[in-house]
């Protein structure tokens, strides 16, 4: 793997390809006005450098070099994200190609966890933003701003899996099916990497993965909103590379899995080859949401205003992902802007896991439960579900007495062995077998363990924040009117207004159009992690663990591999358009790419990139031009940005300029790498 460095450094005991670095002043860039603010100097491996805070950059060249390696990195995967490296590898269309863009359209696919959905606008019109209600259905599916996030799979050929049907359709055609196949859901939670769920890890059968699948779905649901666009205005010259997508993802996910949702757009054939995975927009739910529900306001409910250094709390409580952000309202009215004050939390804990909740209730109360949904009706799993879906919806409403019960009619095959079960084991009989009663007190230890984990988080965030202003609640489970009760309880002495729009589950993706037309309305974000990659430094004897250890064969000189080198610091308040700015040069003739790994970690002074606290985020692969001198090197110079909804990073050629001749630039394609 070809890496980067200072070919002015002297070799230390490694492969040629790898890196080296010297000592360079830091400094922070601002996209919007080129202003530079000066940093302590660092060391600069790999064209990062450690630093006490702060940006950093490699501009001036005044300091002598300083030999240092980069940790080798693995070859991206050739598994399940292999096609990812051969997507993102689309040159990115620079600022002001994107700013000249023929956009017409604007469209927020909100891809959730158990639900999903889409809003469009036209770009001329932004006031006048549009959901999709009309959701393909065999069923009398109650009207909702969704559909099912759920894919049917058949096996048309001896081991190969056909998509057959998703959302709505998927559920019911894996229910009366007479073919051999799957059906799948809750798959978005696979793109966390932390997730501690084996039985949903084992459902993907073999030869699928995570990714095929994401892209499956999105390619249907990214088709039917391309239809309904084009049909909007009966417009028969409609072109699909006029449409912006933007898509929606929890602010709780790392750095990987938000890449890995814009090349799953990519591959499913939803945006043009021309600007690739760059025009994709990621949108972060909580900002949408808060956006969305700050524009009713000020449009339905005038008695309630916000105004400049207000403070709003967004809980964004999804099918399996909740989100919280306390923002500060920097600009109100028509110039509506915000920055966080807080670093953005969350888990998993939506609706989703209220339904895990009610299958193990029901695992406890009939014993042969498990056996029956294994070897017996499989499907009957999605049956049960969809039976609970309406009691979910209703309990804690206003107009159900706290006596009322509630009955969910049984598989007659499930009741017989449900019978038999009993009478092997000398259990009195029950009165029905047919049916299942739930009680109000019943309900109540199914939702509880999840609604207390969200009313935590919201609590954590209230106590880091004083005079809060308003709260929002939205997302799906938002619609829960016993959620919506707990958190009115608990909150209402701390928060004066706590308000869940209309339709709290269309929010996002209405928000998600609204900010992609008001590109300026986020200003600032604090940072969850400490970003870095991995460089080698000086060995400390008594400190750096022996396994580290690499002796220079040249010199005896003794060095440190594996150390965590930061670029920006967990908890650090980041703008929008300020920018990391580094300065390469490649180390070898021929050179074809400069690329390094990004790690992240939860402390704000990582020692190394290997341990419990440091997850490794992929990296960034830059491919130089064709043709360029060792002896009449261009300036390459990259611009990483830590405080937009991902992280960016834009690459430039500088060439020197000759006399008689105007200096040149030219911008170089970027590949995200897993």
């Amino acid at each position: 793997m070809a890496c980067f460095g200072w070919c002015s450094a002297p070799k230390v005991d490694e492969d040629i390809d790898r890196p080296y670095s010297i000592k360079r002043p830091s400094k922070v860039v601002d996209s919007a006005d080129q202003a530079f603010v000066e940093d302590p100097i660092g060391v600069i491996p790999n064209g990062s450098e450690s630093e006490q805070g702060g940006f950093k950059s490699l501009r001036s060249t005044h300091a002598p070099p300083l030999p240092t390696v980069h940790t080798p990195s693995k070859a991206p995967s050739k598994g399940s994200y292999a096609k990812v490296e051969e997507v993102v590898g689309s040159i990115p269309i620079s600022v002001k190609e994107r700013a000249s863009a023929n956009i017409e359209w604007v469209v927020g696919l909100d891809f959730g966890t158990t639900y999903s959905g889409f809003a469009y606008a036209k770009a001329a019109d932004p006031e006048h933003i549009h959901v999709y209600y009309d959701w393909p259905s065999r069923n009398s599916e109650k009207p909702y701003c969704k559909t099912l996030t759920g894919i049917y799979y058949t096996e048309e050929q001896a081991e190969k899996l056909q998509c057959a049907s998703w959302g709505h359709h998927a559920r019911s055609d894996s229910v009366v099916s007479t073919a051999k196949g799957v059906y799948l859901s809750k798959f978005k939670l696979l793109l966390k990497k932390d997730l501690d769920d084996p039985f949903l890890v084992s459902s993907i059968p073999s030869p699928l993965t995570v990714n095929t699948i994401i892209t499956d779905y999105l390619r249907h649901i990214g088709e039917l909103a391309l239809t309904v666009i084009k049909n909007h205005e009966g417009d028969v010259s409609f072109n699909r590379d006029s449409v912006q997508w933007c898509v929606t993802v929890p602010s709780i996910w790392d750095e990987s899995a938000k890449q890995q949702m814009k090349a799953c757009m990519v591959n499913a054939g939803l945006v043009s080859g021309k600007g690739g995975i760059e025009s994709v927009k990621v949108v972060l739910e909580p900002e949408a949401a808060s956006f969305h529900c700050h524009q009713i306001l000020r449009q339905k409910h005038k008695d309630l205003s916000l105004h400049v250094k207000d403070k709003i709390l967004v809980a964004d409580v999804g099918g399996g992902t909740v989100d919280i952000v306390v923002q500060e309202l920097i600009g109100s009215g028509n110039d509506y802007k915000v920055q966080e004050l807080t670093e953005s939390s969350g888990g998993l804990c939506g609706g989703t896991f209220v339904d895990e909740s009610f299958m193990r209730f029901l695992s406890k109360r009939i014993g042969c439960l498990d056996e029956f949904l294994r070897s017996g009706v499989p499907s009957y799993r999605s049956r049960l579900l969809k039976d609970w879906e309406e009691i979910k919806c209703g309990f804690g409403h206003e107009m159900v007495s706290n006596n009322d019960t509630k009955e969910i009619t049984l598989h007659n095959k499930l009741a017989s062995k449900w019978e038999a079960y009993d009478a092997e084991r000398g259990y009195p009989p029950r009165q029905s077998y047919g049916e299942i009663e739930l009680t109000q007190q019943d309900l109540k230890s199914i939702f509880d363990p999840v609604v207390d984990e969200i009313v935590e988080l919201i609590a954590a965030q209230l106590m880091q924040v004083e005079d809060i202003k308003v709260m929002f609640v939205v997302g799906g489970f938002a619609g829960s009117p016993y959620l919506m009760q707990r958190i009115r309880k608990r909150f209402s002495r701390d928060v004066k207004h706590i308000v869940s729009p209309p339709n709290p589950g269309s929010a996002i993706i209405q928000g998600a159009v609204a900010l992609a037309l008001n590109p300026d309305a986020v200003v600032a974000r604090i940072l969850k992690k400490t970003y870095g990659t991995s460089v080698t430094l000086p060995f400390e004897k008594g400190v750096d663990p022996s396994e580290f250890l690499k002796i220079s064969e040249e010199n005896g000189v003794e060095w440190c591999r594996n150390r965590f080198d930061s670029f920006v610091k967990k908890g650090t308040r980041i703008e929008v358009n300020k920018f990391v700015t580094k300065e390469y040069v490649p180390h070898t003739r021929g050179q074809a790419q400069m690329m390094f790994d990004l790690y992240s970690s939860n402390e704000q002074e990582p020692r190394y990139t290997e341990g419990p606290t440091v997850t490794r985020e992929g990296g960034f692969a830059v491919s130089l031009p064709e043709s360029y001198s060792m002896d009449d090197m261009p300036i390459f110079e990259f611009s990483m940005y830590f405080g937009r909804s991902n992280i960016e990073l834009r690459a430039e050629a500088q060439f020197k300029q000759n006399q008689g001749e105007k200096a040149r630039a030219m911008e170089l394609p970027v590949r995200y790498y897993s």
